[in-house]
């Protein structure tokens, strides 16, 4: 049995717009107790309303709660996950990274038989591992020519993407030719990326000819062999 103080405590609690289940855990009872206690009391439409409005705040802060704790699983996961990846490989070999070269090469660069020795990508990350490829390949980043390519929404940065380029690649703003300019609907080019906007860059080897012909040799023997 519970005491008729504790029953009045309730009962004023509800007639003050609290809900069931925020009196329940305010006096450690269970909310079938509450609401059989309160059964009875007629609540206005304002304290209705507000009851309903704390209601949706609570469970949109639950949704958030959950929300926040999923993503920091997930994180969690991921660089577990990552780890593991990281230690697959160990330490990798001239010859792996020649072999990680040439599928880039494969994927992305210039295949063309008259065509130029030239790799385009947007991710900087990639084409930082390419320029160091080709330094493996016996290319000085001195002769390599850079060619932005932006969409025209984002001319007013070109100053400062070139400068992202060419500061994370270590070579001189000089080796970049003329930027191009291009119309795209693509959410890429969303003026609301900002600073995460890169434009894609196109790398060429000047007098790579040679190069690129031991370059499609390769490749033409990786897939005689598969």
């Amino acid at each position: 049995m519970y005491s008729i103080q504790i029953k009045n405590q309730a009962v004023q609690f509800r007639k003050k717009g609290k809900s069931i289940y925020d009196i329940a855990r305010m006096l450690n009872l269970k909310p079938t107790t509450i609401s059989y206690w309160c059964k009875d009391i007629r609540l206005s439409d304002s304290l209705i309303k507000k009851i309903s409005n704390n209601g949706k705040k609570k469970a949109r802060r639950a949704m958030l709660i959950y929300t926040e704790k999923q993503r920091m699983e997930r994180l969690h996961r991921q660089a577990t996950e990552r780890k593991v990846g990281r230690k697959l490989l160990g330490r990798l070999s001239h010859r792996d990274l020649t072999m990680v070269g040439l599928g880039l090469y494969w994927g992305e660069g210039y295949k063309g038989i008259n065509g130029e020795l030239g790799f385009t990508n947007s991710n900087p990350d990639i084409i930082r591992f390419y320029l160091n490829w080709l330094v493996i390949l016996g290319i000085s980043k001195k002769n390599l020519i850079f060619r932005l390519t932006i969409n025209n929404i984002f001319m007013n940065q070109e100053k400062r993407l070139k400068r992202f380029w060419f500061t994370k690649l270590g070579v001189r703003e000089s080796q970049f030719t003329k930027t191009t300019l291009i119309k795209s609907i693509l959410k890429k080019a969303d003026p609301s990326r900002g600073n995460s906007y890169r434009g894609i860059l196109r790398v060429k080897v000047r007098r790579g000819n040679a190069l690129k012909n031991r370059i499609l040799g390769a490749l033409e023997h990786i897939s005689a062999c598969v």
